[in-house]
């Protein structure tokens, strides 16, 4: 589940207003320029206008370009059309007079008096707005540095709670990897065993980055801590939506999908996630398992049901995130369902590792992955049968 916060606003509203400045002290040096190559002939308003409308524009340039992203050459260019109009109606209504014919010494030290407020003017305004280019520099790399710093603490906090997966058992293999978008993910692959049994489960919280990743982790806490106090599967969904409720934000919540041993059979459930799919040896079919639940988090006092799946040798189950289903092409077609399910048929002879590979490797070509891929495949063995 991916969700993009536009760059700008991970900028501190301090930073941007003194680098919005530092734009326009820059371009402002235009208008005192031009008053001195007038030789100081131009009127005082039409000075003033000129500095303001030069920095003003600037500012609205960098501010559209930040902005419109997609859209910034439009912005642009409507910005630059609308410069034009009003420089032009500046010097139409506010003409600058001819130089004069002759110059007296009043004249000439009037003129050295006005080129030197400008050219002043012009070494301040430069000044200033380098000094607020180096803070602007200095506070953000400074806060970059840190974020950084946080960021590989995160990294490999979030590699240490979800290693890649491969676990054999009498009965069945299990084989995944949760793949982040970036440095940290909101995805969560595990498989839990003891003498009662074993549960294997997916986790994908909404969003990605950072704050994801720190709820990732007390998913995984708080499911390894009920699921080692307490009869494997249930309850497990109304326990973690409990802890998650009163733990995030309104806004956020966790699809979660399992599967359980018990006996002959397997208990499942799914909480917002998307389906299960269940390939069957013997007939060489793919069915999906979905229960009608939703996301862990939303609303407090939440019941789930759950199910049970019978199984035969040789069967393989794929429990999946939507940011393997969700990828696009050029075309913004999704990868989706039906491919990963033509490809589980394609590879179903060959090894767990062999279907994780040609799924992921199929998901890439087919287009750039915006959110974290997380697959977990459980192969019931044929000693199983």
């Amino acid at each position: 589940m991916n969700e993009r916060t536009p760059f700008w606003k991970t900028v501190p509203a301090t930073s941007r207003a003194v680098g919005l400045l530092g734009v326009f002290l820059l371009f402002s040096t235009i208008g005192f320029s031009n008053d001195v190559i007038q030789l100081g002939r131009e009127p005082v308003l039409v000075l003033v206008l000129a500095v303001l409308l030069y920095g003003g524009f600037a500012v609205a340039y960098a501010a559209a370009g930040t902005v419109f992203e997609q859209q910034r050459w439009k912005a642009i260019a409507l910005i630059f059309i609308v410069q034009m109009v009003a420089m032009n109606l500046v010097y139409r209504l506010i003409p600058v007079p001819p130089p004069p014919a002759q110059m007296g010494a009043a004249d000439i030290a009037r003129v050295s008096e006005r080129l030197g407020v400008s050219a002043y003017a012009n070494i301040a305004a430069m000044v200033l707005g380098y000094v607020c280019f180096v803070y602007v520099s200095i506070t953000e790399g400074r806060r970059y540095f840190r974020a950084h710093a946080e960021i590989e603490l995160a990294s490999e906090i979030h590699r240490t709670l979800v290693p890649a997966i491969d676990i054999k058992t009498s009965g069945f293999e299990f084989y995944g990897r949760s793949i982040p978008s970036g440095k940290v993910g909101g995805d969560l692959i595990d498989v839990f065993q003891d003498e009662r049994g074993w549960i294997a489960y997916v986790a994908d919280v909404s969003g990605h980055g950072v704050a994801p990743g720190v709820v990732m982790g007390m998913v995984k806490s708080a499911a390894r801590m009920r699921l080692s106090c307490s009869d494997q599967s249930v309850g497990l969904l109304e326990s973690l939506n409990s802890v998650l409720y009163s733990v995030t934000r309104p806004e956020m919540f966790v699809t979660f999908a399992y599967l359980a041993s018990n006996g002959r059979q397997l208990d499942c459930s799914l909480a917002g996630h998307p389906a299960i799919l269940h390939y069957h040896a013997a007939t060489k079919e793919i069915t999906e398992i979905s229960c009608s639940n939703l996301p862990l988090g939303m609303f407090d006092g939440q019941q789930f049901a759950s199910d049970s799946v019978e199984y035969a040798g040789n069967d393989l189950f794929l429990m999946l995130t939507d940011g393997l289903l969700e990828v696009e092409n050029a075309n913004g077609e999704e990868f989706g369902v039906a491919a990963v399910k033509a490809i589980v048929l394609e590879h179903a002879a060959d090894s767990v590792n062999t279907i994780f590979q040609a799924l992921v490797t199929a998901a890439q070509r087919h287009g750039h992955a915006t959110d974290d891929q997380s697959l977990l495949i459980v192969h019931s063995r044929a000693s199983s049968s």
